[in-house]
């Protein structure tokens, strides 16, 4: 199975400063290998380091205190593999903004839609700037929509005009619409119904389908969701005052057993829903 993402030894911490038997860390990974072409959900209690993760691995803030022995690697499709923390410590903008434009995509809770736009031009944005012609862009809006259960919107309909639900459908469809290595989402269906979260997932699946070995990281508080739509679930725990993740936090379902396994302890699906809403 191709690596993804290699991780081992970081801590976070968003003061930057890191005593020992003290609460500065947020969060801790001991060990954390995300494999290629998976849906992977980050789920745990509130307050726990989900979002942390999501800003670390995503690349958008630096809160890693790194020490000997730490390791944040990414492995591009040909299995070149990226060094991560000597990316941070160059700390160039330019360096940092080509990556994650070449390799990631976003999705926040927030919708972030620029008032100016239309819905459809809110969404065409992110495909338009990766060269693709305008007419064919507004043809996968369409679809995409349709799919997120908004049809016929209408070009002309300014992002300001809809409601919250469908302003956070417009805001998913921008994300999946372009072509991505990897997408992270915090909480990206956590303003949308059941059912509508459920239309999203399902048009997130038939999107890394389209693209082989892409990738989709969701950070998410519905274990319902997470059981549904993951390959891999990581349970963020609490240790001490902080959150943490080594091996036995990350479950795969093993289709052949029907069990969620983590290497140590199996679940069937019903009881692995339970599971994850313990705090642990």
């Amino acid at each position: 199975m191709d690596k993804l993402f290699e991780i081992k030894n970081l801590r976070c911490s968003y003061d930057k400063v890191f005593v020992e038997g003290r609460s500065k860390i947020v969060l801790e990974i001991n060990r954390l290998d995300i494999p290629r072409g998976k849906k992977v959900f980050i789920v745990g209690e509130s307050g726990i380091g989900k979002s942390t993760i999501l800003e670390v691995i995503g690349m958008m803030n630096n809160t890693i205190v790194s020490s000997a022995g730490s390791v944040f690697n990414y492995y591009e499709k040909d299995g070149n593999c990226i060094n991560l923390l000597g990316m941070w410590e160059r700390n160039k903008d330019s360096e940092l903004s080509e990556f994650r434009l070449k390799h990631f995509n976003f999705i926040f809770q927030s919708t972030n839609l620029m008032r100016n736009f239309t819905a459809y031009e809110n969404i065409a944005i992110t495909r338009l700037l990766q060269g693709y012609a305008l007419e064919d862009t507004f043809q996968k809006v369409e679809s995409t929509l349709a799919d997120l259960g908004i049809p016929g919107l209408g070009r002309e309909r300014s992002a300001q005009d809809l409601s919250g639900g469908q302003q956070q459908r417009i805001a998913f469809a921008r994300a999946i619409l372009p072509d991505f290595t990897v997408l992270f989402g915090d909480e990206p269906t956590g303003n949308l119904d059941g059912e509508n979260a459920m239309k999203a997932m399902d048009t997130l699946a038939r999107k890394l389908n389209d693209i082989p070995g892409s990738s989709a990281i969701i950070v998410s508080h519905d274990m319902h969701l997470a059981t549904m739509f993951a390959d891999i679930v990581i349970k963020v725990r609490r240790k001490d005052e902080h959150g943490y993740i080594d091996g036995s936090s990350v479950f795969q379902f093993d289709a052949g057993s029907g069990q969620w396994n983590n290497g140590e302890v199996g679940f069937a699906p019903v009881d692995f829903e339970s599971y994850l809403r313990k705090r642990l």
